[in-house]
């Protein structure tokens, strides 16, 4: 059992792949599930009766309900997997060597792999090596977007409630990385190259149906707005300089090829052409990544 530690599972009617989550976390460890959906069997209940089921008293939004379980924990640290990642075999004893190791520590990141709806491994991702980072350098190691996966995120509990959990107004997207990188920013951040977890996507998952729209962006900007304030507040209190804005229109700029790539792919160049005249033009991100995206634009 790892000390200290809560695996908070927020759910949403997908009980199979609930099922295998679950099968893949020891019984003893504590688990907290949230049932946004109310369609947890009692079977699901009976075979773990150390795991604590709990129900929003009415159906929440996503990130709500990712907050709702988390406010149920009374542990030092927790993790937060969707009901559909995994956990691979010796990942609570890499867990629980890492926080007794780290305990200074306000976050603690693993590798993870990439699986589709099959478990078919698509990509893998991991630190290539040990990083203790000290305030406020963890921020630089993800300013261009969050790489790392929340099954393989360790949160020190009353460290990420400072920031209040995961920002509600957010609705697809960007508020786990925004809540990351806050914590990044303010606090010491270990990443450890051992891969424990699998985070599994979708083919019509939130990001391929929403990332080619002007909402997307919006959201993105408005999470490069809200980091980039704390980034501000914390560099100028330590007498260091950052360029936010050309952080800001980078991160931009990889979201909007994504969804130029997305768009053509789904309904053709026309309507990427039109995608990218609704939305603004990163003018300050990288010149490569600028010229990809004219590439994109151009060859059909």
């Amino acid at each position: 059992m790892v000390k200290d530690l809560t695996i908070a599972i927020p759910t949403y009617n997908r009980n199979d792949f609930l099922i295998k989550i679950l099968d893949t976390i020891p019984n003893n460890e504590l688990v907290v599930i949230s049932d946004n959906g109310g369609s947890v069997t009692e079977d699901i209940i009976n075979k773990h009766p150390g795991f604590l089921f709990v129900k929003p008293p009415e159906k929440l939004e996503m990130f709500e309900n990712w907050n709702f379980c988390i406010n149920k924990v009374q542990t030092k640290w927790f993790i937060i997997p969707s009901d559909d990642d995994l956990f691979y075999v010796n990942a609570f004893s890499k867990i629980n060597a890492a926080i007794e190791k780290y305990d200074d520590a306000d976050i603690i990141i693993f590798g993870h792999n990439t699986i589709d709806e099959f478990d078919n491994v698509l990509s893998v991702w991991s630190p290539h090596e040990i990083k203790i980072l000290e305030k406020p350098n963890g921020y630089n190691y993800f300013k261009y977007g969050v790489e790392a996966r929340l099954p393989s995120i360790i949160f020190k509990t009353d460290f990420a409630k400072s920031y209040g959990f995961f920002d509600e107004s957010y609705v697809f997207t960007a508020a786990d990385s925004l809540l990351i990188q806050k914590c990044m920013l303010n606090g010491k951040a270990v990443l450890l190259p051992d891969i424990i977890s699998a985070y599994r996507i979708w083919q019509n998952n939130f990001t391929s149906k929403y990332i080619s729209s002007k909402e997307w962006l919006l959201k993105i900007d408005k999470w490069q707005d809200e980091i980039a304030q704390d980034v501000k507040i914390v560099y100028g209190n330590l007498n260091l300089t950052i360029n936010s804005s050309h952080i800001k229109d980078e991160v931009y700029a990889n979201n909007l090829l994504a969804g130029i790539v997305n768009k053509k792919s789904k309904y053709g160049f026309k309507e990427a052409f039109i995608f990218v005249k609704s939305v603004r033009f990163p003018w300050r991100a990288k010149f490569i990544t600028k010229l990809k995206i004219i590439k994109a634009l151009l060859i059909k």
